[in-house]
């Protein structure tokens, strides 16, 4: 049934997903690619049940980076940070790029200081990620989540001061750019510093980031 499907154009999403699992269900051959970019449909979709039984389908078939990507997220939607960090622990960095690196250090930052609930681990990690990486974009984008990450620790303060360095790069990423704008505005409200709350946010929404430099500079 599953290699009849493929002859016939899927008219849904909802039917592309379906067949991919139908394929990984027969143990039909599958395009590794095919299935991972089925998975992250899913995830898209909020299927995170479906798109972790893909990630898997495809893991099984050989290791794939996209589909360990994949496969955390979906585990970490579903409040199961402590797979999710395994799955992602278990890739082999060596042979990563730049680009490859920041994706997979991103999630695990993340769900280490949100889900694992262990903000000292995650600081530590992005930290120790930060040398190894060159590129400034890189580097900012860090910047930005350390600075997230110490708003929600409660460090309002040193939240603000790194979040300001992310504005002051003309080069940093929109991410970065967005994530240092939001840490500022939260922080500049819980201060009492409303004047800097409304830049900020602006930044953070793409709306200018020269307006929310000096504001949050001055009072910092």
């Amino acid at each position: 049934v599953a290699t009849l499907l493929c002859a016939i154009p899927s008219r849904t999403p909802a039917d592309r997903l379906g067949r991919t699992l139908l394929a990984l269900q027969a143990e039909a051959t599958v395009d590794s690619d095919a299935v991972v970019a089925a998975a992250e449909e899913a995830l898209r979709l909020g299927d995170h049940g479906l798109a972790e039984r893909l990630a898997r389908g495809a893991l099984n078939h050989g290791e794939h980076f996209g589909a360990r990507l994949t496969l955390s997220s979906a585990l970490a939607w579903q409040g199961r940070g402590r797979e999710a960090d395994s799955v992602l622990a278990a890739v082999e960095l060596g042979g990563l790029s730049e680009e490859q690196l920041m994706a997979w250090a991103l999630p695990r930052a993340a769900n280490q200081f949100w889900m694992l609930s262990e903000p000292e681990r995650a600081t530590t990690f992005l930290q120790n990620i930060r040398g190894r990486l060159s590129e400034a974009s890189s580097h900012s984008t860090l910047d930005a989540l350390s600075a997230t990450f110490s708003m929600n620790a409660g460090n309002v303060r040193r939240a603000v001061e790194m979040a300001a360095t992310v504005l002051d790069r003309p080069d940093a990423p929109d991410m970065a750019v967005a994530w240092a704008g939001s840490a500022t505005a939260l922080c500049s409200a819980r201060m009492g510093r409303f004047d800097a709350v409304g830049p900020a946010a602006s930044a953070a929404g793409g709306g200018g980031r020269d307006r929310a430099r000096a504001p949050g500079r001055q009072q910092a």
